[in-house]
């Protein structure tokens, strides 16, 4: 907005500032007695008139030496001046072209053009202070001029003054109250001052001489959004409404206050006046509708909002957006397949976000379809190649089904984008141990569980299967015991923290203490895995309960997953070493 209040000073000047100065001999002929020149007046024309067909030509090395030259013969000349800052200027050397402005602005007070000269060099150098001071003293001339009046407005918005702004651009108005440009530059002072009626107020002067211009661009309006609050805005607007039928951003305006007020019928209602407008954002109407989900109590209310969606549909069917929200509402509800065939729909329209493809997936796993998760992590990544989570996603399937090579292709794609803020950093890490290890991969497997207690030293399935693996390989027992008493200790009745713990302790030859925490390991019935079992009649035959430990290892033998070892195990009443 404040660039658009500089791009209109060009608009609505009404003199041109590029004077050739042919006058300028009267002038130089006014010399004072003890100046001493070595040029005549023609000469001094001749040397500016030059300098000029430089300084037309662009050619401004030239035009600067030249006037540079006649600066020294003429030194109280603002033209001069004035001429030697524009070309510096143009050369970008700003610092210099001020000196110069200040120098012609201070020999000839009394000219607009060089103090508008000098106020716009020291507005661009944020020389804030230098340029009020200048302004207000040619407003003492004539404080109406829009050009003054623009400035100023400028120069207190970037003072963080809005009143003053406002002020200022007030003066001026009856010169440029139909410039779309300058009600914006009002508006977008208001809103800095929090004040939405007095924006909208000026919005209206717009909309009265041009009708087809928005209330607010729909820039402002983002500010606005968060200023539209209170019972009282909400009596203020029912009546612009009616007035302002066309002015979609009104209806939208009231739908965020019945919103706040948890009012979901006429939330909806105000929400499909807003889309009627043409020019209304499907952007802000998303966000709305996605917000009025929260408000859904009932199967009324469930069915308000999917009728408003069918017809939001139907207003933006290129829009994957509201095939997305008709997604969220199937599974707001748990019709987990509806909801696939809304986000599905959403997706292939090709400009969703990736976070759709995320829930598509994720509803693959509500519904157990493993193999369909895989395929659809696979069409996602044709459309978001570079979202490591998608290549989780398709790595997490893999795993779950067993398909451990490809898993860990999967996961290694997730690597370059995955970072330890996200979210399923450690998952990602933690399951690549898992699949490392079974593939025999174990230095690999090792340094992935370190990546994650790098992170969260607490996380549990890391901790357990770490020490586990460690356990298995009979390496680093130490660490493993440090890691597995953590989650004993903060999860004493956990029957596979428990035996993970055990196992360990056995693995140390700590037999007693061993078959204490395996006792206490079947206590958890809803643990009480072939594992289990099979580690409880090795402990009990290390103490020396034979039989005890051949009843153990049967009961063992009877549950799903049973080892190949215990049938030997049973027959010969012993452990059978690898």
């Amino acid at each position: 907005m404040q660039n658009g209040i500089f791009a209109l000073f060009m608009k609505i000047q009404v003199y041109i500032i590029l004077l050739v100065c042919f006058s300028l001999c009267p002038v130089f002929g006014q010399k004072k007695k003890k100046e001493v020149h070595n040029l005549t007046g023609a000469q001094s024309e001749e040397l500016m008139t030059e300098g000029m067909r430089h300084y037309i030509k662009d050619d401004f090395d030239e035009a600067i030496l030249v006037w540079e030259h006649l600066i020294l013969e003429v030194p109280n000349e603002p033209s001069i001046y004035y001429y030697l800052g524009k070309a510096y200027l143009a050369q970008n050397k700003n610092s210099l072209a001020f000196q110069n402005a200040a120098e012609a602005w201070k020999l000839s007070p009394h000219s607009m053009d060089y103090g508008l000269f000098y106020v716009d060099i020291a507005l661009d150098l944020r020389k804030i202070d230098e340029a009020l001071e200048a302004l207000h003293k040619m407003s003492e001339f004539d404080e109406m001029q829009p050009e003054i009046g623009l400035r100023l407005a400028q120069a207190y918005l970037w003072k963080e003054n809005g009143k003053e702004a406002l002020n200022a651009l007030k003066k001026v108005e009856v010169w440029l109250e139909d410039f779309p440009e300058i009600v914006r530059t009002k508006q977008f002072i208001y809103l800095k001052e929090k004040d939405v009626l007095g924006a909208m107020n000026a919005g209206f002067s717009l909309i009265e001489n041009s009708p087809d211009e928005l209330l607010f661009t729909w820039d402002q309006m983002e500010t606005v959004w968060d200023l539209v609050t209170g019972k009282t805005l909400q009596a203020e607007i029912r009546p612009l409404k009616s007035k302002y039928a066309s002015q979609g951003q009104l209806n939208l305006m009231s739908a965020k206050l019945f919103l706040e007020a948890k009012n979901l019928d006429s939330t909806s209602v105000e929400i499909l006046h807003a889309a009627a407008d043409v020019r209304m954002s499907s952007e802000i109407l998303g966000q709305l509708t996605i917000q009025i989900l929260g408000l859904i109590k009932s199967k009324e209310d469930w069915q308000t909002v999917y009728e408003m969606i069918l017809e939001l549909k139907g207003l933006y069917p290129l829009d994957p957006r509201f095939s997305a929200l008709e997604g969220d509402l199937w599974a707001n509800i748990s019709k987990f397949k509806e909801a696939q065939i809304s986000y599905l729909k959403a997706a292939r329209m090709g400009n969703a976000k990736f976070e759709v493809w995320a829930r598509i997936i994720q509803l693959d796993y509500e519904m157990n379809l493993l193999d369909s998760a895989t395929v659809h992590a696979e069409e996602a990544l044709v459309f978001f190649p570079n979202q490591g989570y998608l290549w989780f996603q398709k790595g997490f399937s893999e795993y779950l089904n067993g398909k451990m090579n490809e898993s860990i292709r999967s996961f290694e794609g997730a690597v370059p984008m995955a970072s330890s803020q996200d979210g399923w950093y450690t998952q990602l890490y933690g399951l690549m141990g898992d699949a490392y290890h079974s593939k025999g991969l174990y230095k690999q497997s090792d340094a992935c569980f370190e990546k994650v207690l790098l992170v969260n030293p607490t996380e549990e399935h890391v901790l357990n299967n770490y020490s586990y693996y460690l356990s298995l390989r009979r390496d680093h027992l130490d660490k493993a015991v440090l890691m597995s008493k953590k989650l004993v200790d903060k999860f004493p009745k956990n029957g596979t923290y428990l035996d993970t713990y055990a196992w360990v302790l056995f693995q140390r030859g700590e037999y007693p203490e061993s078959l204490l925490y395996l006792e206490k390991a079947l206590r958890d019935e809803k643990q009480n895995s072939s594992t289990v079992w099979e580690h409880y009649g090795d402990v009990l035959f290390k103490n020396g309960r034979v039989d005890e430990a051949v009843k153990a290892w049967k009961t063992a033998n009877s549950l799903e997953g049973a080892s190949n070892k215990l049938d030997k195990k049973i027959e010969n009443k012993r452990i059978i070493e690898n």
